[in-house]
C-alpha cells in the first residue's frame, strides 16, 4: 500500500488515466457525468492505495467546503433543532454537511458568529434570524455567500425565506374563539419588538381583538413568580377569557401551574402556537396551532442548493409561506 501521506488528487487521476476534475466530482459523489468502468477504476486506486483526500485542497480545487451554517435562534425550542433536521436530510443527500450554531437569542451572539462563518469557507447559510433588520446581517455575512432565512422575515427581502402564515394562523385561532364567545383575549409572548414572527402574530390577534391583553416575558425559561402572580391576577372576574401564548416554552411553563390553580374551565382557555404534543398531553382539550419545522428546513435547504446550483437561474428572492394547522 502507498504511503497516504505522499499521495494527491494529482496522483490518483494520473493513475486512472482520467482528469483532476473527474477525480473530484467522484470524491463528492458527483458520478452523473461518468461511467461506471471510469468510477469502479477510480474506486479501486483510492482502494488499493489507501489514499485519504486533503479537505483543504479539495477545497481549493472546487471552491467548496461542503459546509453548510445553519444558525438556530435557541436551541432550546424543539422548533430549532427540528427545522435542522430537516435541513439537514436535505443537504446530505446531496453531499453537504449541516453545521449548527446557537445564538441564544441574541443579537450580539448572532453577529459574533456570523463574523465566524463568514471568516472560515462556509458554502452557505441557513439562518432563524433575531432581527427583522436586513442590514445586521448584510453586516456580518459575507458578500456572495447564499442565504436563506427560517421562521423570520427581514424588511429589505433581500434573502430568500420560509416562513409560517403566523398572522393568519393567529387570526383563525383569535376568531375561533370569538365566535364561540369569549370576550377578552389575553396574549403571553416573548418582547415582540423586531421579532417578525410575534408582531405578525400580535397582528392577527388584533385584527379580531383590539383591545387584547398583552403580558410580555424577558424569555422563555425564565418565567418568574412575578409574572404568574399578573397572570392569576388578570384571570380574576368572570369575563370568557382565553389565553394565548405566542410560543411553546411559554405555555409549557404557565400551563401547569394554571392546572394546579384551578383556573381552567368552560370560561378560561388557553391556545397558543406549538411544535410538540406536550400541551396537548397536560390539557387534552386544549386547540393549538402547529408548524411544521422540519419541512421548513428541509425547504430552507432546497432553496440554498437551488441558489448553490450555478446552473439554476433565480432572478428574484423567493418567499415560501407554509400554512400552519390548527386543531
Amino acid at each position: 500500500m502507498a504511503n497516504e501521506e505522499k499521495l494527491n488528487i494529482n496522483d490518483i487521476a494520473e493513475r486512472a488515466g482520467v482528469s483532476i476534475a473527474t477525480v473530484s466530482r467522484y470524491l463528492h459523489g458527483r458520478l452523473e457525468k461518468m461511467s461506471d468502468k471510469t468510477a469502479n477504476r477510480i474506486k479501486q486506486i483510492i482502494e488499493e492505495t489507501g489514499y485519504v483526500p486533503n479537505a483543504s485542497a479539495v477545497q481549493l480545487m472546487t471552491q467548496r467546503s461542503g459546509l453548510i451554517a445553519v444558525v438556530a435562534a435557541d436551541v432550546d425550542d424543539y422548533f430549532s433543532t427540528e427545522f435542522f433536521k430537516g435541513a439537514s436530510s436535505i443537504l446530505e443527500a446531496e453531499q453537504y454537511t449541516g453545521v449548527l450554531f446557537d445564538t441564544n437569542s441574541s443579537v450580539a451572539r448572532e453577529a459574533s458568529l456570523l463574523d465566524r462563518v463568514s471568516q472560515q469557507n462556509f458554502d452557505g447559510v441557513i439562518i432563524q434570524p433575531i432581527s427583522d433588520d436586513d442590514s445586521l446581517l448584510e453586516k456580518h455575512i459575507k458578500k456572495g455567500l447564499p442565504v436563506v432565512l427560517v421562521d423570520r422575515e427581514t424588511m429589505g427581502g433581500n434573502y430568500d425565506m420560509v416562513v409560517t402564515d403566523n398572522e393568519q394562523a393567529a387570526k383563525r385561532a383569535a376568531q375561533h374563539y370569538h365566535d364561540a364567545g369569549f370576550t377578552r383575549l389575553i396574549v403571553v409572548t416573548e418582547p415582540i419588538a423586531s421579532v417578525s414572527t410575534r408582531t405578525a402574530r400580535w397582528r392577527g390577534v388584533q385584527a379580531v381583538y383590539p383591545n387584547a391583553t398583552m403580558v410580555e416575558v424577558p424569555r422563555a425559561g425564565i418565567v418568574g413568580e412575578e409574572v404568574l402572580n399578573e397572570m392569576m391576577q388578570q384571570l380574576r372576574g368572570e369575563e370568557p377569557t382565553v389565553i394565548f401564548f405566542f410560543k411553546e416554552r411559554l405555555m409549557l411553563e404557565i400551563l401547569p401551574h394554571m392546572i394546579r390553580e384551578n383556573v381552567l374551565n368552560e370560561q378560561r382557555q388557553v391556545t397558543g402556537f406549538s411544535d410538540t404534543k406536550l400541551a396537548r398531553d397536560l390539557n387534552p382539550n386544549v386547540k393549538l396551532i402547529q408548524q411544521t419545522p422540519f419541512l421548513m428546513g428541509a425547504t430552507a435547504a432546497e432553496l440554498l442548493l437551488r441558489r448553490l446550483d450555478k446552473k439554476t437561474a433565480m432572478q428574484h428572492t423567493e418567499k415560501v409561506v407554509i400554512a400552519a394547522t390548527y386543531e
